[in-house]
């Protein structure tokens, strides 16, 4: 009973040093923008969003691609273009593929906010198709629901990427994003860009 009382009293104290501020947790949340410095040998998220950032200005001011859209919108009868996101391929020894889909979730939000695309996502589709088939199997959706299905027009573009990770000299390490916009009717790249960070 003893050894009981002295464990919950050890509890009840690191509780109230928790509350109180007075044992720091672990981990902490930081405010938003606020830049995290992380270790040399592992990209951060601020890291790997910047270079996002930065691919999609460049792509939106090349006169390659902006021809080649203006090709894409054309032959679509003046409408947006679609595209949809592939994968971010970790070409480095690290786990952070977790990092790079949420890299290909910034870079669908950029695509977004452009306003030059039709903006498709494979995932959330794929969820959207699978609830209306469970309704139909249930009886709790139309049928014409289901037909309507089948009747999406395909992508005209697919973005697919690579994050490759390099040693340098004096301990430095460099990080290099490669985007890549494909078109899904020729396999020709429309747009291609490369933006390195090193730490």
């Amino acid at each position: 009973m003893r050894k009981n009382g002295s464990m919950l009293l050890l509890v009840a104290v690191a509780a109230c040093g928790f509350v109180c501020g007075c044992v720091e947790p672990r981990a902490r949340c930081v405010d938003p923008g606020e830049i995290v410095s992380g270790a040399p040998e592992s990209p951060t998220m601020y890291d790997l969003e910047t270079s996002v950032r930065t691919l999609m200005h460049k792509m939106l001011s090349s006169p390659q691609f902006s021809k080649n859209y203006s090709a894409a919108k054309a032959a679509k009868g003046g409408q947006p273009p679609i595209v949809v996101i592939g994968n971010i391929a970790n070409k480095t020894t690290e786990r952070i593929q977790g990092r790079l889909d949420a890299v290909g979730e910034t870079l669908r939000s950029a695509l977004f906010e452009s306003s030059l695309f039709e903006v498709k996502d494979d995932e959330a589709g794929e969820a959207i198709a699978s609830r209306i088939q469970h309704g139909a199997d249930v009886g709790l959706v139309d049928g014409t629901l289901v037909q309507s299905m089948g009747t999406q027009e395909s992508p005209d573009f697919i973005v697919l990427g690579d994050l490759r990770h390099f040693a340098d000299v004096g301990g430095y390490h460099t990080y290099c994003l490669r985007i890549a916009f494909l078109n899904l009717r020729t396999g020709e790249v429309v747009w291609e860009g490369r933006e390195s960070r090193r730490r």
